[in-house]
């Protein structure tokens, strides 16, 4: 059996939900995830460190790979998300203000999915 993820699928869930529109960048979700779980992200921060702390993998990085993998999941409310070496699709330049705090030249655009979309979706009980 895996290891328990440092923040449940649960909290991603609940996050992205709380995000007023349908597409956002991993900018957004921090935002909104600071709000509601901000002891998680104390924790996020002292074991994974900000951009610009001299850490090659920090908070941004982890949070971006949970939500690509969530978005890749069976059931997820985000489309999944183009990886970048495939396509630019899901991907924009960054403004010179989140280049600042995020530090690359891309970021990537997650998208919810629609109404049509999570009708379709296959969803499993447990």
């Amino acid at each position: 059996m895996g290891s328990k993820p440092i923040v449940e699928e649960k909290k991603i869930q609940e996050t992205i939900k709380r995000i007023p529109t349908d597409t956002f960048t991993i900018l957004d979700f921090i935002g909104v995830f600071k709000e509601v779980y901000p002891q998680d992200w104390k924790r996020l921060v002292h074991r994974f460190g900000l951009f610009g702390s001299k850490r090659r993998y920090t908070v941004t990085t982890y949070l971006s790979n949970r939500l690509d993998t969530y978005s890749q999941k069976t059931g997820s409310i985000l489309l999944p998300l183009t990886r970048f070496k495939n396509s630019k699709k899901d991907y924009r330049r960054t403004t010179e203000e989140e280049k600042e705090v995020f530090g690359s030249p891309w970021i990537a655009v997650y998208r919810k999915k629609g109404k049509k979309e999570e009708a379709s979706r296959t969803t499993v009980d447990t």
